[in-house]
């Protein structure tokens, strides 16, 4: 029985040897074909840990696959027959290549392919051994190093961001898309779909992998040497086309100014400026709703001595840097007050909202007194607040709107953004002096009180007998 059995293994064994020695035999034409049927349909892009096949011709949205243990598009790991609905009849292809190791993969395409006129491949002769007909693979050529993705954090979904940039650090790998409004992008990781920036720019650092798009609408596309992008790379300019501009200076050709402040252009500006008028609205009724005697009292301040207001708070802004450097200082240097240190950051805050409270008292001003020359019928104070607003932000708004004209507009509009900027350095800091001003009458007269001696009892008459 013992021996039985062991003629049974023994003949098993040399069944599994035979079918292997066959298999190798198939194994050079099946795999020389299987390249050469890839490298018609895809361009093959070397990966540190897998094969990436980049299509030669438009296959729906498919932009990169990824062949490893799993099958990826677009950096999302896909089924067979996922795989077989977007690709058809190069999707079998691509399965036989992922049945392979990675070590047969990496030699797959490290070989030349066989050129067209070789003339067919010869089958082994029956005499012939058959081991000795699997060529030895040459050593595949030295590539260009690969940017390590192993070892990054994995980030599944797209991060999107309004009012702000993105950033994809050197550790992380984004599975989805990086989307920036009013911001911009920098990429110093791996992004396994799209990168668009609007209203800003792409930076794209060395070790940066993406594997989609790159779309940048109002800003520029910065791509360092060593990045490696997998789709296509568009820029859109808002700005007009045909004028010069010098970087921070503006240049005079010809009758006009062509252009001014090398940087965002015209409608992007406009758009900021807009934004900011409405934010700017919409703070001032916050604060009026929320300290309404302190935004009347500087409102009534500055109606009654604008030039006053105007002085003390342009003043107070000067000397606001250099006072708080000073007690920072102080608090650093001596041991009892390193504590305080934490109030710093609290008291910006509050000055802050003193700013603001005085800006919103200014406009509350300039609304009311417009409303009155205008013969309008009364309104509520928001309205006169938000009319206040608009009409300091007025000459920076129609600045921006005849930037939109070119070069032929450009001193008319330079003008109006100047006095538009100073209308409204003039306005913080009137309010920011309004605030100031009635705190410290406020704290004379509670002081005066104080001070103020108590009389003492009148002692009654006295009384004269009869």
């Amino acid at each position: 029985m013992t021996r039985r059995t062991s003629t049974i293994t023994a003949t098993a064994l040399f069944i599994v040897l035979a079918a292997g020695v066959a298999g190798q035999q198939q194994t050079g034409p099946e795999r020389t074909a299987l390249r050469t049927q890839l490298e018609e349909r895809f361009d093959i892009v070397p990966l540190s840990d897998a094969v990436g096949l980049r299509p030669k011709t438009r296959m729906g949205d498919v932009r990169l696959i990824e062949v490893a243990d799993t099958i990826s598009i677009n950096g999302v790991v896909v089924t067979g027959r996922e795989l077989r609905d977007r690709l058809g009849r190069d999707a079998e292809a691509i399965l036989r290549l992922s049945y392979l190791d990675a070590e047969a993969r990496r030699a797959l395409f490290a070989a030349p392919a066989p050129s067209a006129d070789s003339g067919p491949v010869r089958a082994p002769e029956a005499s012939e051994p058959a081991l000795e007909q699997v060529a030895p693979l040459p050593p595949s050529p030295p590539t260009a190093p690969e940017p390590p993705t192993r070892g990054r954090q994995r980030a599944s979904g797209d991060r999107v961001r309004i009012f702000g940039d993105i950033h994809v650090r050197e550790n992380e790998s984004l599975s989805g898309q990086a989307v920036a409004v009013m911001g911009s992008v920098r990429v110093d990781g791996e992004v396994g779909d799209q990168v668009v920036a609007v209203m800003g720019s792409v930076h794209l650092g060395p070790n940066a992998i993406v594997r989609g798009d790159i779309v940048s609408v109002g800003g520029r596309v910065v791509r360092a040497a060593g990045a490696q992008v997998g789709g296509d790379v568009t820029e859109v300019s808002l700005g007009g086309g045909g004028t010069g501009r010098l970087r921070g200076l503006p240049l005079v050709i010809g009758p006009g100014l062509t252009g001014y402040w090398d940087g965002f252009s015209a409608v992007p500006r406009l758009i900021g400026t807009t934004f900011r008028l409405l934010l700017l609205a919409l703070l001032a009724s916050v604060v009026l709703l929320v300290a309404r005697p302190v935004v009347e009292g500087a409102a009534q301040r500055v109606s009654d001595t604008p030039i006053p207001t105007i002085l003390v708070g342009m003043l107070a802004g000067i000397m606001l840097g250099p006072v708080l450097f000073l007690l920072s200082m102080i608090l650093i240097i001596s041991i009892v007050g390193l504590p305080l240190l934490i109030a710093i950051p609290f008291l910006l805050i509050a000055l802050l909202l003193m700013a603001l409270a005085g800006f919103s008292g200014t406009a509350y001003s300039i609304g009311q007194w417009a409303r009155r020359r205008l013969g309008l019928t009364p309104s509520s104070p928001f309205l006169d607040v938000s009319l206040g607003v608009l009409i300091i932000l007025l000459p920076l708004l129609l600045g921006r709107v005849l930037a939109l004209a070119g070069w032929w507009g450009g001193p008319i509009a330079l003008l109006f953004v100047v006095v538009g900027f100073s209308l409204e350095f003039l306005a913080w800091s009137s309010g920011f002096g309004a605030v100031l001003m009635n705190g410290f009458g406020r704290w004379q007269a509670r002081r005066v009180v104080r001070a103020a001696p108590v009389a003492p009892p009148t002692p009654p008459p006295p009384s004269v007998g009869l």
